[in-house]
């Protein structure tokens, strides 16, 4: 983990005495290879394995963690929380018992809002070239959804797209190499295709929409932050995961930061208010 504002956000936790642990995604931080872009099990996976290299740290350091577990992210965070929470509360690993759950903007419906959003307006249009850039090119490593970049993206930018996101380029220098509207990144087939997904597609998208469906226990805290003014992920996410609790007989609090705040706006907002939320260490 590098310095910057997830640190920052970990030391402010960890200031109210309890113990911050904070996963880094597979190819994020010092980590080899290309990150799996919205690949919800995998980021799962690699956030459930830092929970038990920090159980094994503490205790090998003379320190012993309490058994229940506060999970919270913002953005694709957001959406991994609530698939950890998922496992954790399945008895993935029965050292840790699910207390509390607080993502913060997470893309939570990509089906039904998220990917709508993109095309009706509610996703600011970089930032949608931006996302789908970045979930179609990773997600394609791991299903195959097309075998050329130029069956997907337009000229130029099929020949640099999958480079840009190798896991070395900064985010301001992607988004400087690809244009500001969808209709010039997608060729025509494919624009229809992500406004009307099937087949491969939809089965992957589909795969990430379910980290809110499933029934949490009694005692598990929930409260779902997000915003109405953020454009990169739209509201009706965080909306579209409370029912999916709501149907499993759940109820999550939804906390919205605004029609002034944006997407990082919403996160620094919650973050005083995760931090108090917190159980009491024990």
């Amino acid at each position: 983990m590098t310095d910057g504002p997830d640190r920052a956000v970990s030391v402010l936790y960890a200031s109210a005495g309890r113990a911050a642990i904070a996963p880094d995604y597979l190819g994020l931080g010092t980590g080899p290879g290309r990150h799996p872009y919205m690949d919800a099990r995998s980021s799962t996976s690699a956030s459930l394995d830092m929970l038990r290299a920090a159980h094994t740290a503490a205790r090998d350091r003379g320190a012993t963690l309490g058994r229940t577990v506060s999970l919270t992210g913002f953005s694709q965070g957001g959406q991994v929380a609530m698939a950890l929470g998922g496992e954790l509360n399945r008895g993935a690993d029965r050292r840790f018992r699910l207390g509390m759950l607080a993502p913060v903007g997470g893309p939570f419906d990509l089906v039904g809002e998220e990917l709508p959003g993109m095309f009706d307006g509610r996703i600011d249009p970089r930032a949608a070239v931006f996302y789908l850039s970045f979930f179609l090119t990773a997600q394609n490593r791991l299903q195959p959804l097309y075998d050329d970049p130029a069956e997907v993206f337009r000229a130029p930018y099929a020949d640099r797209v999958e480079d840009l996101f190798d896991s070395e380029h900064p985010a301001e220098e992607i988004a400087g190499k690809l244009p500001e509207r969808l209709e010039d990144l997608l060729t025509d087939t494919w624009y229809q295709k992500l406004r009307h997904p099937s087949g491969a597609l939809l089965e992957m998208l589909r795969a990430n929409d379910r980290t809110c469906d499933w029934k949490p226990g009694r005692d598990v805290r929930i409260t779902l932050y997000s915003a109405t003014g953020d454009r990169d992920v739209a509201m009706e996410n965080t909306r579209s995961c409370g029912r999916q609790l709501a149907d499993h007989g759940a109820k999550a609090t939804v906390v919205d930061q605004g029609a002034d705040a944006d997407h990082y706006k919403s996160f620094l907002r919650s973050a005083p208010s995760i931090a108090r939320a917190l159980p009491a260490a024990r």
